[in-house]
């Protein structure tokens, strides 16, 4: 098997322009996104009201702020714990 060093040199140009416009390609879709990130995301006006509940989840530190991930572990457990006609499950699992 032979190596055509000379046919492999003249070939890098080339590969270079293709892995330069990956990486634009790249880029391009990146800032798109961001792009249309801010152009989709609601803005809350200065004169909006909150509501009291709100404002008091936001405020009081002694409200535990509950992430979906926490509230989908809860029905997880909820659901696994749940009695059927033909069986039981322990609760001591």
């Amino acid at each position: 098997m032979k190596i055509d060093v000379d046919a492999f040199m003249n070939s890098l140009p080339i590969m270079g322009i293709g892995l330069l416009g990956i990486f634009i390609v790249t880029i391009v879709i990146i800032v798109g996104i961001y792009i249309l990130k801010a152009a989709t995301t609601p803005k809350k006006d200065a004169g909006e009201m909150v509501s009291v509940e709100e404002d008091k989840r936001n405020t009081d530190p002694d409200v535990k702020k509950e992430s979906a991930m926490d509230l989908m572990k809860e029905r997880e457990k909820k659901d696994f714990f749940e009695t059927d006609s033909n069986f039981t499950i322990s609760k001591d699992l």
